[in-house]
């Protein structure tokens, strides 16, 4: 059995710029709250709460502390809300997320009808939108939905961070293809590493017979791998951590490749291999 990776793997700028800023608010604090899951990892989490973090659903449940935000962003008010309790709140906003919600901005003061492509519900999105004017901003997740936008004289159209770029790209051209006139400002606001990160995983899935993509579940850009690979009729399996390998299902297969997501530490897909590896040095799976 061959066992093939990606040339990237591991942590994003943003997942570690978060996992350091809550390491470092450990070592000077006593009492460090993370407002939500900071990343979509499972893994990562058990981390963080094992070295003394406690993650909370809302502000109310402390009254001092540290309390750290997640990377996908957070409703201003949140902060404000916190600074006014006497909370020490630490921002890990992605960079990449910022500039989302600095293109919007500009898009809705220069008046703009603003499309927004991604998932109404996830928390980049919901963070995105709480920092703008709900009048004249659509949320859509699929071509299919660009027909209920209304005809526009002007739009511009921003994309979650961890879109796919396939399902971004067809949402433009049915916008096109709609809107016979009127301005239509494109902005690709899906991250460099995650566009990167698919297009590896897109190379490598042409060269194997099964690929396992290792993530969490609510993890986005892990989801947009995921389907991508089965797009191409590619057979995927989507494991959370090393457990939940069915070594069973791999049996026969000549050639497998392994990917994971941003928040994905390198080390699960590195002993993911290795157990692959020493089963077939065994020939038990070959």
């Amino acid at each position: 059995m061959k066992v093939l990776l990606p040339p990237r793997i591991g942590f994003c700028s943003g997942v570690k710029k978060t996992i350091r800023l809550a390491e470092l608010a450990l070592k000077k604090e006593q009492q460090v709250y993370s407002l939500g899951n900071l990343v979509h990892n499972p893994e990562v989490i058990r981390s963080l709460i094992e070295k003394g973090i406690r993650p909370i659903s809302s502000l109310d449940e402390v009254q001092e502390g540290t309390v750290i935000t997640r990377s996908h962003g957070i409703d201003p008010a949140l902060i404000r809300k916190g600074q006014e309790k006497g909370l020490k709140m630490v921002d890990t906003t992605c960079p990449y997320v910022l500039r989302v919600q600095k293109i919007a901005k500009f898009l809705q003061k220069e008046s703009y009808r603003l499309i927004i492509v991604g998932s109404r519900h996830h928390p980049e999105i919901e963070a995105l939108t709480a920092t703008l004017s709900s009048n004249r901003m659509h949320v859509i997740g699929n071509p299919q939905e660009v027909r209920f936008i209304p005809a526009f004289i002007r739009a511009g159209i921003v994309a979650q961070t961890t879109e796919g770029l396939d399902n971004f790209t067809n949402i433009v051209k049915n916008l096109i293809q709609r809107q016979m006139s009127g301005e239509l400002r494109i902005f690709n606001t899906i991250c460099r590493i995650v566009r990167e990160r698919q297009s590896d995983v897109q190379s490598l899935a042409n060269k194997v017979e099964v690929m396992i993509i290792v993530g969490g579940r609510n993890s986005s850009n892990t989801q947009q791998m995921v389907n991508l690979c089965r797009r191409m009729k590619v057979k995927t399996h989507f494991l959370e951590k090393e457990t939940d390998l069915n070594l069973e299902e791999l049996t026969g297969f000549k050639k497998v490749g392994i990917s994971g997501g941003t928040s994905t530490p390198g080390e699960t897909i590195y002993r993911i291999k290795q157990i692959l590896l020493s089963l077939a040095k065994r020939k038990k799976y070959i």
